[in-house]
């Protein structure tokens, strides 16, 4: 099964684009007068050095972890537990993610606080049946038109 993060699918199309657009404008004006061409080019390449410098910043920011797939009993589906941590700079949460149509179509079945689901929680029931056994609150707990998510809450371990 493939796993694709479209995610990362679309930003690298959103920075091939842009770089195409100011490549486009850069090479547009070669044969225009002075008074034309300078201005353009230096517009166009401190667009994309600073573009270049925005997007490794982003790049380099904290993000996500991704754990070991668990497959549905016929194999034809996956879940993966995603956790997001900004490390100090605001926000923190699980997602459950179920993988179909051999991982080219997803959606998020669970959503909840840092830490609140693991993978040796998460149970195929049959292969229309998911249980995710979380700790701590809930956000959003769905089905999907093929898989009738359950949602359980467990005790903290208060030590």
């Amino acid at each position: 099964m493939v796993f694709i993060e479209w995610w990362h699918v679309t930003r690298l199309c959103g920075v091939l684009l842009i770089v195409a657009i100011l490549g486009l404008s850069f090479w547009s004006v070669r044969k225009q007068r002075w008074f034309v061409r300078i201005p353009v080019q230096l517009a166009s390449g401190s667009a994309l050095c600073a573009f270049i410098l925005l997007f490794s910043v982003v790049s380099s920011l904290p993000g996500n972890t991704y754990s070991p797939p668990v497959y549905s009993p016929n194999k034809k589906m996956a879940v993966r537990i995603i956790e997001y941590n900004a490390s100090g700079l605001g926000g923190a949460d699980d997602t459950v993610e179920l993988f179909t149509a051999y991982g080219f179509k997803s959606n998020v079945v669970f959503w909840g606080e840092f830490g609140s689901v693991e993978a040796q929680n998460i149970r195929w029931k049959s292969d229309s049946e998911l249980e995710v056994a979380y700790k701590g609150t809930t956000h959003r707990c769905t089905s999907t038109r093929r898989v009738v998510v359950r949602c359980i809450g467990q005790q903290q371990d208060i030590r």
